[in-house]
Order: C-alpha cells, then structure tokens, then sequence
C-alpha cells in the first residue's frame, strides 16, 4: 500500500485536472492499493472525504494556510503537502505527491518500493539533480529566499523565522545538502521514514516566505539526515518540466517514463491532445 497527496487548486479547471490525473491513476497502478489523500487548496470546502469506491481510501485534507494573513503564492501548497504527509497511513510504503497537472502514463509502484527498500537513507526520490533530458539542475536561485526567512532580523514573527533557520542549520548538518537542493515539485515521492518525523513536518515556519514547498521539503529531508536522489533515466518514473513536458510525448513513452509533468496548456484543446496522446501506452 502507498499514498497518492494530490494538492487541488481553487479553479474548476483543476478540478477537471484532479479527474484526469485520478483516471490516469486508476488505468496504471491498483486503487484498492492507494490511500487517495485530496489538499482542498480553496477557500470553501468543494471535496468529500471518505471511502470511495475503488480506492483503498480517500481523505481530503483542508489547507490551513487560508486562516492566516496574506498568505503568499506559495504558503498554500507548502502548508497543504505538508498536512498531507501528516495525514498519511503509518502503513504506507512511500507518499507520492502529484499536482493535478502531472500524468500517470505507466506503472511506477513497485519500482519506487524497491529504490526505497534498497536505501534507508532517501527521502525524497523525484528529478533531482538531473532532468530526463540529461541537463543539471541550479537551485541557486532559491538560496537569498532561505537566507531571508531565516535571518535574525527577519520581518515575519522571530519565531516562525527561528524555526526555519534551526532546521536550516540541521540540514547544513547533514554535510551532503546545499542551499536550495530540492526534487521538482511537481511530482516526487517521500520515504515512510520521513513522513514519520513528525517534529520536522510543520508548515508554519515557511509561511509568507516566498518559498516553495519543494525548496521546503528538501531542507526537511536533509535535516532529517536524508537523502535526495533523481531516478529519471531511461526507465525510471519521472519524467518532469517545471513548465511544459520536458519532450514530445512520444519520446517520454519511448523512454519509458511513467510520472510525467506539466501536461497543462493555457488552450484546453492542446491539453486534451496531449493528454490522449500520453495515453496510449497500454496499461
């Protein structure tokens, strides 16, 4: 058994995506297999929570961001993935998080158990370091937005900005991480191990930051004393664009890839076709 955290933005439109990301799902990897867990990114509730059928189970999980002050653009998706790892079963093999914009084009369970089974060490497995494309990573951009949110001075409360940096400065610890270092966020999988560390998984430290919550998880991993690790390479699951697909369609089935990721386009009808077109692997 594993679980699926899919965060549901406030639009109809990402409701119609949830529905094809979830149909995705179902075509490639068992239901009854699944914890579904649903992150109600609006301000009014939309989705019902309880058994369905099919899924092993659903819960939906409200964003709690919503309460608080002028949340920023990224507060919302930190807050609500981190409730949802909270949320998920103490059974679970791994957590794979998935916006409603990535694709399930192929089966991908069993081979994340494994990389996981295989290393107590990774949290959080996902692109990385390394695209599909082959090319490298820079997440030195989000290095002055960590040192903001965690600096003395800092304008947000003291002690919201004291807990961003004592788990900053925990994974500096770790000796492997650098500031920034994160698995692309639109779709990556996290360890059992940690999604147990519940005294790490807190949203509040990140709030009104301007950090997004990939950034986050990777400074939680890291000061859990975890690892990140791409698994992108001709067979392996993710095949992922921060904006886009990171290749035609065909070339991401011929690779293999099984997690794909932005199917979105701002014309539906090129959504549509891209989406009927990465479906017809069989399954």
């Amino acid at each position: 058994m594993f679980s699926v955290i899919v965060p549901v933005g406030p639009t109809a439109t990402d409701l119609q995506r949830l529905s094809a990301l979830l149909e995705s799902l179902r075509r490639h990897e068992r239901p009854s297999d699944i914890q579904l867990i649903l992150i109600d990114d609006a301000r009014r509730a939309r989705l019902k929570a309880g058994h369905t059928p099919g899924w092993g189970s659903m819960e939906v999980v409200r964003t709690p961001v919503w309460k608080s002050r002028r949340p920023d653009g990224y507060s919302a998706m930190t807050a609500g993935t981190i409730c949802g790892l909270r949320a998920a079963s103490p059974d679970a093999r791994f957590i794979l998080k998935l916006d409603t914009d990535a694709l399930v084009i192929g089966p991908f369970s069993e081979q994340l158990a494994q990389a996981f089974a295989g290393d107590p060490r990774l949290g959080i497995l996902g692109s990385y370091d390394r695209t599909c494309t082959g090319s490298t990573r820079d997440w030195s951009v989000w290095e002055p937005a960590l040192r903001r949110a965690t600096r003395r001075w800092s304008l947000r409360s003291p002690r919201k900005a004291a807990a961003a940096r004592a788990l900053l400065d925990g994974a500096r610890a770790s000796g492997e991480y650098q500031v920034g270092a994160h698995c692309l966020g639109g779709a990556y999988a996290v360890s059992a191990a940690l999604a147990r560390r519940r005294d790490l998984l807190r949203w509040e430290p990140w709030i009104r930051t301007g950090i997004g919550e990939d950034v986050v998880m990777g400074v939680l991993c890291a000061a859990a004393g975890l690892r990140m690790r791409s698994m992108t390479a001709v067979g392996e699951p993710f095949g992922l664009a921060h904006v886009g697909l990171p290749g035609s369609p065909e070339w991401l089935l011929e690779r293999g890839h099984s997690i794909v990721h932005a199917v979105k386009d701002r014309d539906p009808t090129i959504e549509a076709r891209l989406r009927a077109r990465l479906q017809a692997r069989p399954s």
